[in-house]
């Protein structure tokens, strides 16, 4: 996720106060939407210019002829980091080298389209051992998420030279290779990696939308926020946004703790965002704390990954 609180320096006003501001929140369409996605995105490449070449790209890798035994999804994001968003070796394949191998190639994937960091998130019953084996090292802790779980966000550096983790057992990789993957790869692996999850933490319901805007008398965009509730309950804020010529007002303070309202109504105990050093004041003002920063991204500055319990 990528958060870009462009309302950093908000005061306390309530939205009341300006009469061209309808005070309801409303849905946004899915064009509205890409459109505020764009106005976060081109804020935060104002406060840290995106190198002229750097584009955003996934990549799938799979291992195995006619089934495929193994898989990962890597998202290549802004500023020269990559994400690997999914990691996946069926059971009846795993200690054989497998997961060492997807991970490899995942690394050298991102290498070659010039990451300098790959971080990931698993939970305490996933693979951090693994990860730790391969030179990984935790950036976030976020307790008793879910509940009675912890989470951690884990990250390497790419640019830096470390030794090569070897398993004991790589039989594997002689017996397998790894190919790119299509689009129907990537949902077989990520629907397999979704069914280990939901055997340990069961999804109570689909993913809940909380996309808002606010609106002037005209109906123009004033401010609006992207913003769900995943099946575990855990509620998430990619990005919120307010018109320049409305900001310094409280309507970003006004419109997230909406948002935090309604997710609380529909069962979430906790918000998860995500902001750069040079807007995560607008955070911690309104009671998220920081569970971790990724240092140096981008270069020169500090990525927190925020919480707040509701």
């Amino acid at each position: 996720m990528r958060v870009s609180m462009s309302e950093e320096h908000m005061n306390c006003l309530q939205p009341a106060e300006d009469k061209k501001l309808n005070r309801e929140p409303m849905p946004m369409t899915e064009e509205e939407k890409d459109l505020i996605e764009k106005k976060i995105r081109a804020f935060a490449d104002s406060a840290a210019p995106l190198d002229p070449h750097t584009e955003e790209e996934r990549l799938v890798f799979k291992i195995g002829d006619g089934k495929t035994v193994g898989g990962c999804i890597v998202n290549v994001h802004a500023w020269g980091r990559a994400v690997l968003a999914v990691l996946w070796v069926d059971g009846q394949h795993r200690g054989h080298g497998l997961g060492s191998m997807l991970l490899r190639a995942a690394e050298n994937a991102a290498r070659e389209r010039d990451c300098y960091y790959l971080c990931l998130s698993t939970e305490d019953y996933m693979a951090r051992p693994f990860y730790e084996k391969h030179g990984y090292r935790v950036f976030t802790v976020h307790n008793d998420l879910p509940p009675g779980h912890t989470c951690w966000s884990l990250s390497k550096r790419l640019d830096k030279a470390a030794p090569d983790y070897i398993p004991t057992d790589n039989t594997g990789e002689r017996r397998y290779q790894i190919k790119p993957g299509s689009k129907e790869d990537a949902a077989y692996i990520r629907e397999e990696f979704n069914r280990f999850c939901v055997e340990v933490v069961p999804d109570r319901h689909e993913y809940i939308r909380l996309n808002k805007k606010l609106t002037d008398e005209t109906g123009g965009l004033i401010a609006a926020a992207v913003a769900g509730i995943y099946g575990d309950d855990t509620a998430v804020l990619p990005g919120i946004w307010v018109d320049e010529r409305y900001r310094g007002r409280g309507i970003g303070s006004y419109l997230l703790g909406e948002i935090e309202r309604e997710a609380k109504e529909k069962g979430a105990y906790v918000i998860l965002s995500y902001a750069c050093d040079w807007a995560s004041g607008f955070f911690f003002k309104n009671g998220f704390v920081s569970c971790g920063g990724l240092e140096d991204y981008p270069r020169g500055h500090t990525a927190h990954e925020l919480e707040k319990r509701l």
